[in-house]
């Protein structure tokens, strides 16, 4: 009798062991699987603050990467992609997919750098004046630079020479010689009407009809009289020439 309890007690014995085998494993996983959870969760809250948070409470939308002014022919260059809180959101504000609307169109208005962008900021880029625009000559007698390349429809940078600085972008509507003849590319059809009829780059326009007196811009009278009075001095300020610039890209229609 006492042999047989001996024996099912060394039953007892192997059967606990046997057990333990079977479970030990899985109570060395329980620490390990614990940590990996607080990583996970840790990871989680990571990507919440870091993106989560900013995908759900902003948009990212179109923005002015440097200032742009009024009559500038927009390019991609000039833009960029930001994120806005979205409370803070234009109505209409062009999100990236709308990059291709305003390409090729010209500022309507100042843009501020970092500024939102609609629609209504631009114009098309073809000519025709707003209700306060005009055509105003500016006087050879006041240009210190310009290139011979000038043409119809082009988009032009204006400075002050002395270190006055850009006085603002304008629209060349006509480019004249000394017989009132508007300046063309050599070769062009007689009777062209539209802008810069040509359609040439800057750099291939090697040749003109005829040499360049002055030229004529699409601008206000307010803005005009601001550039008549920093080539006279009218302002109080140093009397200074005008050193006209050409963009990269034209104003083509």
């Amino acid at each position: 009798h006492i042999m047989v309890n001996i024996d099912g007690y060394m039953s007892d014995i192997k059967i606990g062991q046997a057990g333990l085998k079977g479970v030990g494993p899985m109570r060395k996983l329980r620490p390990v699987l614990g940590i990996l959870l607080i990583l996970l969760s840790l990871a989680g809250l990571f990507l919440w603050e870091w993106k989560g948070r900013e995908t759900i409470t902003t948009e990212e939308v179109l923005v002015a990467k440097e200032e742009i002014h009024k009559g500038a022919l927009v390019t991609g260059a000039m833009l960029t992609a930001k994120g806005v809180p979205k409370t803070g959101l234009l109505e209409g504000a062009l999100v990236p997919r709308d990059l291709d609307l305003i390409q090729g169109k010209v500022a309507a208005q100042l843009i501020a750098k970092n500024g939102q962008i609609i629609m209504d900021y631009f114009r098309d880029d073809t000519f025709y004046l707003e209700q306060d625009e005009s055509i105003f000559v500016i006087d050879p007698g006041w240009i210190a630079m310009r290139s011979s390349a000038l043409r119809r429809g082009d988009a032009v940078d204006i400075y002050g020479s002395s270190g006055v600085g850009l006085l603002g972008t304008f629209r060349v509507a006509y480019v004249k010689d000394e017989a009132e003849r508007e300046v063309k590319d050599a070769g062009t059809e007689v009777g062209g009407t539209g802008a810069g009829n040509t359609g040439s780059s800057i750099l291939e326009r090697p040749d003109s009809t005829s040499v360049i007196d002055h030229i004529e811009i699409i601008t206000t009278f307010r803005e005009y009289e601001e550039l008549v009075n920093r080539v006279s001095g009218a302002d109080g300020t140093t009397p200074a020439a005008l050193i006209i610039v050409q963009r990269g890209d034209r104003i083509d229609t």
